[in-house]
């Protein structure tokens, strides 16, 4: 069995590359559409925190394997990743573990790699302003994600933690070669954004960002929140937006924006668009965006099996990893 730390994942992924992947399974999902049971949640009351158990079997590509990741929001006050867990890849022919890969870092640059291909699937403009709500794994990626689709203006940062924003943020000017600015209101970041990531552990109904606070043709990339009520977008703003999602029914359930429009009759089912579905369409640049779009991302296991089968071909035909005979005696 391989083992994939969170270095060793850095080192296999190129964000262009792993876009192109993904874009490439979801065209395929319409023709061998993936084997995904319902992903298992189990609550945690007394840390405020849940954990996932999400197998998937991809068809076309003989793929196998299961993601278990926890989330504890109050970790970031400690310091730690608000998200862990592991990545499990099984040999579909012996049923022997493959590998084992950090879920946290995955997860990361899994979400945000599907960020990119929305915004640049959704997005005419070549040099965009980026605003970006939070300040945590998700946030570093999501910059990193948008910066590999298109030229980036503007970019700005804001959480709750001007420290944690502001070391971001220094950070990523130097990796980028570009200025990445911390502010200190929520209203200055979004003021000019053309792309809005918000990447937050926000746990209330009550939306942190409403329409007025937007440009009129913004694109929202929303795939923080830590609980299946919280809203990090009002849900009234999707009446007016193309509405996307990675898929539908995890949407709809686990989504608190998507639920609570849904509830309103904001939108209805038939106005929310699946990415596959974006993805194969492939929309002219005259129909590609009008108005505000809005893409929610809640997480597929398929989506992480594409990624973790992309990062082990990788590990494995650099010579990247830790082996691990965890069956000798």
């Amino acid at each position: 069995m391989l083992l994939l730390n969170r270095e060793d994942i850095r080192r296999c992924v190129e964000l262009p590359t792993l876009v192109r992947v993904l874009e490439k399974a979801h065209r395929g999902f319409s023709l061998a559409a993936p084997v995904v049971p319902p992903r298992s949640i189990i609550l945690h009351e007394r840390q405020k925190a849940f954990s996932l158990f999400m197998p998937a079997f991809l068809p076309a590509s003989q793929t196998l394997g299961i993601k278990v990741s926890s989330f504890h929001p109050g970790n970031a006050e400690q310091g730690l990743s608000t998200i862990n867990g592991a990545v499990l890849l099984i040999d579909i022919d012996s049923g022997r573990l493959l590998a084992m890969l950090d879920s946290s870092a995955l997860t990361a640059i899994r979400t945000s790699a599907m960020s990119a291909l929305v915004t640049d699937k959704l997005c005419l403009q070549t040099r965009l302003n980026l605003a970006v709500i939070g300040a945590g794994a998700q946030a570093a990626a999501h910059i990193k994600a948008m910066a590999a689709v298109r030229e980036l203006g503007q970019v700005r940062i804001f959480s709750r933690s001007m420290a944690r924003s502001v070391a971001l943020a220094e950070r990523l000017s130097i990796e980028l070669a570009q200025p990445v600015e911390a502010v200190e209101r929520m209203e200055d970041a979004l003021a000019d954004a053309d792309i809005v990531c918000t990447t937050t552990s926000h746990d209330s109904p009550q939306p942190l960002i409403g329409a007025h606070q937007l440009k009129p043709d913004a694109h929202i990339n929303a795939i923080g929140g830590s609980t299946p009520q919280a809203c990090e977008i009002d849900p009234r703003l999707l009446g007016s937006a193309q509405v996307h999602v990675d898929h539908l029914d995890a949407a709809c359930h686990e989504s608190g924006e998507i639920a609570q429009a849904l509830a309103w009759s904001v939108i209805e089912r038939k106005d929310i668009r699946e990415i596959s579905a974006l993805v194969v369409e492939q929309p002219s640049p005259v129909t590609r965006k009008q108005g505000l779009s809005y893409f929610r991302s809640v997480g597929h296991a398929s989506q992480d099996m594409v990624v973790a089968a992309c990062i082990y071909d990788a590990a494995v035909a650099g010579h990247i990893g830790q082996q691990c005979d965890y069956l000798r005696a």
